[in-house]
């Protein structure tokens, strides 16, 4: 293994990672999705009725946990490149290869899984804005009676 440059290594699963999670943002998402609407109308009646459950004493319903999709998987190559480019270059860090070769790939999978989750916290704290404000009207979109 000592001709092997880990380095150039991990700048290729880095960019690999990067290049994917771009074009999974740009270009996906690649399976069926629910509408928006659709998600926060479900959302907020399950917590409505979750609440109930609750005040009432009943058990909480157990949920399935989902299937994998082109987009998880995508999503979880993503993380794994990025992981590897990470990692390999941090063993070429060690090896004592040149630093802008081993922290070029770090800084590509390190940008890889950022990116990734911060478009995932983004949507996240969109559904939870519309949520709660679909929660603090529901008494005027529903008749609670």
């Amino acid at each position: 293994m000592a001709g092997v440059k880990l380095g150039y290594i991990g700048i290729a699963f880095g960019a690999a990672s990067l290049l994917l999670a771009l074009v999974h943002f740009w270009a996906g998402p690649f399976a069926p999705q629910l509408s928006l609407e659709t998600v926060v109308a479900e959302s907020a009646v399950e917590i409505r009725e979750a609440a109930i459950r609750a005040l009432r004493g009943e058990e909480a319903e157990t949920k399935t946990v989902s299937e994998w999709d082109i987009d998880k998987t995508t999503q979880v190559v993503v993380a794994l490149l990025g992981g590897l480019a990470i990692i390999v270059s941090l063993v070429g860090f060690v090896r004592h290869e040149p630093k802008r070769r081993v922290f070029a790939g770090a800084a590509l999978g390190l940008t890889a899984i950022t990116f990734q989750f911060f478009i995932w916290l983004a949507a996240v704290l969109i559904i939870v804005l519309l949520i709660s404000v679909v929660l603090e009207n529901f008494d005027g979109i529903i008749d609670l009676g």
